[in-house]
């Protein structure tokens, strides 16, 4: 049984129409879309100004470790047109962002990456939109 997510009712609609438009253009990796999409429909909608500090919202900036090679690395989530892997911001259409996005703080997630299955111990939250009573952005 997969683990319980927790994403905000605000990230679930703004995501869930993303999956819709992104469906309908061509160039995005369909697998990428789609477990996305699979990650929101399971996750526990909670309301923005209800969700713990220790979980990954959109906009959040997180410091997480691969754990196969103990590299450590400092990225936000962001929406596909503010995605900058040199800035470390990290696409939720990306395996790595869409894996992320609704976990806490000391989980480990796996995700398939282009050269394989990659395991990503969550450190830290350096900054949530909602934990600094941001509900907009």
């Amino acid at each position: 049984m997969e683990e319980k997510i927790k994403i905000t009712e605000l990230d679930y609609t703004r995501l869930s129409n993303l999956v819709g438009l992104a469906r309908k253009e061509k160039g995005i990796e369909l697998k990428n879309l789609e477990a996305l999409a699979h990650e929101i429909k399971r996750a526990e909608k909670v309301n923005s100004k209800e969700i713990s500090s220790e979980f990954i919202t959109m906009n959040s900036i997180v410091h997480v470790e691969n754990i196969d090679t103990q590299k450590p690395m400092k990225i936000k989530i962001v929406y596909p047109k503010e995605a900058d892997f040199t800035k470390g911001h990290v696409s939720v259409l990306s395996p790595l962002g869409s894996a992320l996005l609704g976990y806490k703080v000391g989980d480990t997630v796996q995700f398939e990456a282009p050269r394989g299955k990659v395991s990503i111990k969550i450190l830290a939250i350096e900054y949530q939109p909602e934990a600094n009573g941001e509900y907009a952005i």
